[in-house]
């Protein structure tokens, strides 16, 4: 009696370990199944943003702009070559709190360290 409680015992926790053991493989597979999403995803978004990128240069070509002026009967004319005057914009970068630590030499003095290294060569 006591060998068949052992068997069941040992049933039960094996069976319990496969089970896991199935559950943690499906939930790699759905893991990997998301990733394959998600890249798929990124290609299509990143196709997506080179084609509109493609577009919007399209559109600011001086040909394209020409065009739609004559559409709209605007009367403008576009500029000659020597006339446009590119602006950089200039990037501004955020302020940091500027810390003052006292000069590497101001601070040796005060504790009196020797600048230089001196080392004894021994002639024999």
């Amino acid at each position: 009696m006591g060998f068949s409680k052992c068997t069941y015992t040992f049933l039960i926790f094996g069976t319990l370990a496969l089970l896991l053991y199935v559950h943690e493989q499906t939930a790699i597979f759905q893991v990997s199944y998301s990733i394959e999403k998600k890249e798929r995803e990124i290609a299509r978004l990143s196709e997506q943003y080179k084609t509109c990128k493609f577009k919007v240069a399209r559109l600011r070509s001086p040909h394209v702009l020409s065009e739609r002026m004559k559409k709209l009967s605007l009367n403008l004319t576009t500029p000659k070559d020597q006339k446009i005057i590119r602006v950089l914009k200039m990037k501004t970068l955020p302020l940091e709190p500027q810390v003052r630590w006292p000069a590497p030499l101001q601070f040796l003095s005060l504790i009196h360290f020797v600048k230089e290294a001196q080392a004894k060569t021994s002639k024999g």
